[in-house]
């Protein structure tokens, strides 16, 4: 209810405006009431006229706009769109009161099309941020405060160089974990799980893949193993190892890969409680202790 209302004001303010300019232009135009001695002044004083009203009604719109979106953003995020839009406003104004003055506008139009494509090529990227900052703020994927997980197509899997070891499927990916601080104009900011501040540019987290605050209790283990080992006797140690950790609530074991000489086993754990590396290196130390 208290968003139609909003709208509604907004309708008024505009109908409110074209209502006053059709009077102003029907009073200087049609029924004349300009004193003779000021009719060669009649484009000057309909300019003023209609820059006043357009003013008014200008400033009357950023207001019901500004209360509309400090309702849905942060106040800090309103304050650049609002300029944006007061910009564009004031120079329809500008454009408004020339063309009454008998200005030509198409040099004006086309210059500032030129300037404006000259200046878009510049600061491409400093546009393309600034938009998607816009973007992101709006549509909000993720807010402040939310845990993410961010992988960019410019950042995608990566192979290493060389084989590590027989079997491994080891793979760097390049992707940033962390805590949402802000969202700004041109930066997301994230504190990552080490406390590192990473600030990553809107119009890459635009085009990236993010997880918001994802299940955060599951760990995975790969270890390959000569096949003089015998699998039930690492099935027997593995089910001692995770019994004896209190934050392992449940697990299971299979082998992933068989080779010419060795069997790569994949564990998979579910973790109570947040210290997910932690208790990936206690079994990782367990289970190197049991297979001496």
């Amino acid at each position: 209810m208290e968003k139609m209302g909003i709208v509604r004001q907004l309708w008024r303010i505009i109908i409110t405006g074209l209502v006053l300019i059709a009077i102003v232009f029907f009073l200087t135009k049609i029924v004349s009431i300009i004193p003779q001695v000021l009719v060669k002044y009649t484009n000057l004083i309909q300019a003023v006229l209609l820059g006043i009203i357009l003013y008014v009604l200008l400033r009357s719109i950023l207001k019901a706009l500004q209360k509309v979106l400090e309702r849905r953003i942060h106040k800090k995020y309103a304050r650049p769109l609002i300029f944006l839009v007061s910009v564009v406003g004031y120079f329809i104004i500008l454009l408004a009161i020339l063309a009454l003055l008998g200005v030509n506008l198409s040099s004006i139009i086309l210059g500032s099309a030129f300037a404006g494509a000259i200046v878009g090529l510049a600061a491409q990227q400093i546009l393309s941020n600034f938009f998607s900052g816009i973007l992101l703020i709006w549509s909000r994927p993720f807010v402040p405060g939310d845990y993410i997980e961010f992988n960019s197509w410019q950042y995608s899997y990566m192979l290493p160089s060389y084989p590590p070891k027989f079997l491994s499927r080891d793979e760097f990916r390049w992707r940033i974990s962390g805590k949402v601080d802000d969202i700004s104009m041109n930066y997301t900011t994230i504190i990552e799980d080490d406390g590192t501040v990473t600030k990553m540019p809107n119009s890459i987290v635009i085009q990236g893949a993010t997880t918001v605050n994802p299940s955060r209790n599951k760990i995975q283990v790969r270890t390959e193993l000569p096949k003089s080992i015998d699998y039930t006797k690492l099935k027997k140690d593995v089910e001692e190892i995770a019994a004896s950790i209190k934050e392992i609530t449940d697990w299971k074991i299979m082998v992933e890969e068989v080779g010419r000489e060795t069997y790569l086993a994949k564990i998979t754990m579910t973790i109570a409680g947040g210290d997910l590396e932690g208790t990936r290196g206690r079994f990782m130390e367990s289970l190197l202790a049991a297979a001496k």
